[in-house]
């Protein structure tokens, strides 16, 4: 296919500094690959029908069935993080976002130790790797596709442009601000209509009653603050906006990279009524029957073994009670909270046929590249915006403007399944997510592959994909970190018999959490509440759904992995968090 990396490299084009030239002979631009790269926001590994869910997503089934799914991809356990990842190729913890900048920056602000004013840093000495921003030595993926000739383009959540404030919490401003040169047009991005900051409401403020969420939906196109239309809904005007860059530039011939950042299905739980409505009663059966139906299909479809044994998760633990031990409020409540996230998804899935489709109506869909993922596990946890005067979370209200809320842990699993936690944690449940990879001119679905990849791999495997070098440890005079993803093409493309990363090491660490994998063997720690931060071993061939610590029957195992998370750690720049307890830094 005339897209391979050799059948541009071996020609002599010279690409680069935002020119490309080529030999007699060679194939020119316009026939590289267009890339589009569609990211989903907080969306669990069973959450899409490919992968058992019960919500109705026939455009990505449709993808899945025409490309390949990847059933052992992982990502960073929370947005920002694996953003940086995406789009640098390297670790977080050297992108700068070692850990979010939400939390750095709060940090700081209180004086925690050893990042408080009066510990060991401050806001001007913030640790290399903790910016909480895309930081200068970091690649950007846009920018390399457009100075190789691409058109770049995205719409949706950036999430890579805060640092630290001194803003005081308690005269109600945040202890982060933004900065112009992490935005995306700084970055690379030809065009862009962005929403700054990680989460925020998914329809346009109601006039004259703006919630908290509303509040933290800070919107620009380009370099420039957005307003929102009456009727903004975040994954509808998201593709529009996309769709009509692309159509923008199509006449003149060049490839594109389009990058779909979309906000769902994050909290708040929020989408139109129409499609709310498709999914009324549609989970008063409750968490178990739900989850034990997804692990059914799964099993089905040949997702997983007959005999997988998925974690247990938190049923029957105190403090987390069955659906049958909710009153009949609680689970009218429940069962509406599933019934909007459902209709988040639905609703995603629609705007990515029409994204779909629109590719193949201007003739581009044959040569495009295309990836659908999600930025980590399901979302778990109980935190959201602060609810103000203007916050309407009646039963009738919840999913329509003006609510404000999550869906909780006992529905993350479900949307989990079958694997343990959720997002933030380091277990497979909070960095495993649904992956289809298609193609281009694949004529045919392939067979899902399972070896184990991971988000930093999406850079190399987009630049082998256009016949673009690797930049190493240096891009345009100035040294940058190098890309320590691996590319994936040949893989996707069928080659080789060995799983990617056959002896080699996966790591990676956020809030203390930690993990490392090799040769199938994974270690992970737990921060509170649901672990103290102390090594457990699966192995993840037999028990990807970390029901068996092996630690203590596998010593030699589990000290050779201890090694290999050090060394990785010593090398990214990992700095052990205060909210982490039982273990200090790396040596």
């Amino acid at each position: 296919m005339h897209w391979k990396t050799s059948a541009v490299l071996a020609t002599g084009c010279i690409i680069g500094l935002g020119l490309v030239g080529c030999g007699a002979g060679s194939t020119p631009p316009a026939a590289r690959p267009n890339i589009l790269m569609i990211l989903a926001d907080d969306l669990g590994y069973s959450d899409i029908g490919a992968y058992g869910s019960e919500i109705s997503t026939p455009n990505l089934d449709a993808l899945a069935a025409s490309g390949r799914l990847l059933t052992n991809y992982h990502t960073g356990s929370t947005c920002s993080p694996t953003r940086a990842m995406l789009m640098s190729g390297t670790d977080h913890h050297r992108a700068g976002l070692g850990s979010m900048a939400e939390t750095v920056a709060t940090l700081v602000a209180n004086g925690v130790a050893p990042y408080g004013a009066a510990n060991t840093y401050n806001f001007d000495t913030l640790p290399d790797g903790y910016e909480g921003y895309l930081n200068d030595r970091s690649l950007s993926m846009a920018q390399l596709l457009r100075d190789a000739g691409y058109h770049t383009y995205m719409a949706g959540k950036w999430h890579l442009a805060s640092m630290p404030s001194a803003a005081p919490l308690a005269s109600g401003g945040t202890p982060w601000v933004y900065r112009p040169a992490s935005y995306p047009n700084a970055k690379g991005f030809e065009r862009s209509f962005v929403q700054l900051q990680g989460g925020g409401s998914h329809f346009a403020p109601v006039p004259g009653r703006p919630t908290v969420a509303d509040l933290f939906s800070v919107h620009l196109e380009d370099d420039k603050p957005a307003t929102l239309a009456l009727d903004f809904y975040s994954t509808t005007t998201y593709t529009d906006k996309l769709i009509a860059y692309i159509d923008s530039n199509k006449a003149d011939g060049k490839p594109f990279f389009a990058y779909a950042a979309y906000t769902a299905p994050h909290w708040p739980l929020q989408a139109p009524d129409a499609d709310i409505a498709k999914y009324a009663g549609k989970y008063d059966e409750g968490y178990e029957v739900v989850r034990a139906r997804r692990l059914a299909r799964q099993k089905a479809l040949g997702l997983l073994p007959a005999d997988f044994n998925a974690n247990p998760g938190l049923d029957g633990v105190t403090g987390r009670p069955r659906w049958d031990s909710l009153t009949a409020t609680q689970r009218a409540t429940e069962a509406r909270k599933m019934e909007v996230y459902a209709a988040m998804v639905e609703n995603l899935d629609r705007n990515i046929g029409r994204l779909i489709q629109h590719l193949k109506q201007i003739g581009a869909y044959d040569n495009t590249l295309i990836v659908f993922t999600s930025d980590n596990g399901a979302e778990g946890a109980a935190n959201q915006f602060p609810s103000n005067a203007n916050v309407d979370n009646s039963l009738a209200n919840i999913g329509r403007p003006l609510s404000n809320v999550t869906y909780g842990e006992r529905w993350a699993e479900v949307s989990a399944t079958p694997f343990r936690l959720w997002k933030a944690f380091s277990t497979e449940g909070g960095v495993s997510a649904p992956m289809i990879v298609r193609l281009p001119g694949q004529a045919a679905g392939r067979s899902a592959l399972n070896d184990l990849t991971h988000v930093k791999d999406l850079l190399p495997t987009f630049l082998a994909a256009a016949g673009i070098p690797d930049p190493g440890a240096s891009y345009q005079g100035k040294a940058v970190n190098p890309i320590t993803g691996l590319s994936l093409l040949a893989r996707l493309e069928g080659k080789g018999s060995a799983d990617v990363r056959t002896g080699q090491v996966l790591a990676d660490e956020l809030f203390g959490g930690r993990y490392v994998i090799r040769d199938g063997w994974k270690m992970v720690s737990v921060q509170p509440p649901f672990g103290d931060n102390s090594w457990a071993l699966y192995d993840l061939r037999s028990d990807r759904g970390e029901t068996r610590n092996l630690i203590a029957e596998q010593p030699e195992i589990a000290a050779r992995l201890n090694q290999d998370y050090d060394a990785w750690a010593k090398r990214a720049g990992v700095v052990w968090l205060p909210l982490a307890s039982g273990r200090p830094p790396a040596p």
